[in-house]
């Protein structure tokens, strides 16, 4: 009696094994179908770009990061510029991208370098104009399957060299830079505002006596507004449409340091009927003293021209305090392209469509 129950208990043993084997068959179907979905996106999305003369190409490119992740691997990245004057070719060493099977909208992306850019006449593009190499480079972008929401990319000892023959030299260089786009997510459909944050962080430029050897830190907040086709387009054609629509950056913050020197500017720009930049910012210095003496020199005709510079901003400003030391605050202007400080005019902006 006792071992014929047993025996009839038995089968139930095999119960936890059967589901585990029936979940593990609906998740490899549901996995190869996240895949095949995300397979058809990018596939999509390199045909739109085609289209507005950004062809995209792989050396290789394979699929993968099975149960949990979607993965696709690009091998010797190539993007054809064919509209632009002249054709360019950025050719790169690698890019992956990963999703995660269950939110699949959200693409995160490592890109090795270097990254060459070249005049695509040339033959396969060999003669390097520019080149671009990092230490770590990661971007991620969420909405790629709709309306993108949210893009951020990131990099870490990040090098620009331009090419002169056989050798090269460094352009500008930075320790990190860090760029977050986004919808606001209160303004309307039909009337679209960006959110832009953006840093800089050790910036030098060799051949820019005023970033040479000191390095520059920046970060701005800002507002786009009148961006309501998110559609690749180029960049005059972007500009025009931006303008017609009424089109403004509204900056809330804008700070630039470089060693005690420190500048912060609010304010808006947009453009002009006729292309060319117009609006208005309240700009705040600080330190600008030593900088001036650092740039001109400590001769007795360069310590004329500082005392000179000194005296028109503190001529043409008011005072103002930042990080608890004195500062001055003067106005700059802009109006269909001439540029105003204070009442003195600067020059003219030539338009940019």
């Amino acid at each position: 009696m006792v071992e014929s129950t047993a025996r009839s208990r038995r089968p139930w043993l095999f119960v936890p094994f059967a589901a585990v084997v029936l979940i593990a068959i609906v998740w490899s179907g549901f996995w190869y179908v996240a895949a095949s979905r995300a397979d058809a996106v990018i596939t999509a999305w390199l045909a739109e770009e085609a289209k507005h003369g950004r062809i995209h190409r792989c050396g290789s490119r394979t699929s993968g990061g099975y149960p949990f992740r979607i993965e696709v691997r690009c091998i010797d990245p190539t993007v054809e510029l064919v509209n632009a004057q002249p054709p360019r070719l950025l050719r790169g060493k690698e890019v992956v991208g990963v999703a995660q099977v269950y939110d699949p909208d959200l693409i995160i992306a490592e890109i090795t370098g270097p990254l060459a850019i070249a005049e695509a006449r040339e033959p396969a593009g060999q003669v390097a104009v520019w080149r671009a190499d990092w230490r770590l480079a990661q971007a991620s972008l969420r909405g790629i399957a709709g309306t993108p929401e949210r893009l951020s990319v990131v990099l870490d000892g990040a090098r620009l060299e331009r090419a002169e023959g056989t050798s090269a030299e460094t352009w500008a260089a930075a320790n990190r830079l860090a760029m977050h786009v986004r919808r606001n997510p209160v303004s309307s459909a039909d009337k679209p505002v960006v959110d832009v944050a953006a840093q800089v962080a050790g910036v030098t430029v060799p051949a820019a006596p005023v970033l040479a050897g000191r390095p520059l830190d920046a970060e701005v907040t800002a507002l786009v507004s009148g961006l309501a086709d998110w559609r690749p387009k180029p960049v005059p054609a972007r500009l025009r449409e931006w303008q017609v629509a009424g089109g403004r950056v509204k900056v809330i913050r804008l700070r630039l340091q470089q060693g005690d020197a420190v500048a912060i500017a609010v304010g808006d720009i947009g453009l002009s009927a006729a292309g060319r930049p117009d609006g208005a910012f309240n700009v705040t210095m600080t330190g600008f003293d030593q900088l001036v003496q650092q740039l001109v020199g400590s001769s007795q005709q360069g310590g004329g021209l500082q005392i000179g510079v000194m005296a028109g901003l503190a001529f043409l400003g008011r005072p103002a305090e930042i990080d608890g030391r004195r500062a001055v605050s003067v106005a700059l202007r802009f109006n269909d392209g001439a540029v105003f400080l204070g009442p003195i005019p600067l020059g003219r902006m030539e338009p940019l469509y």
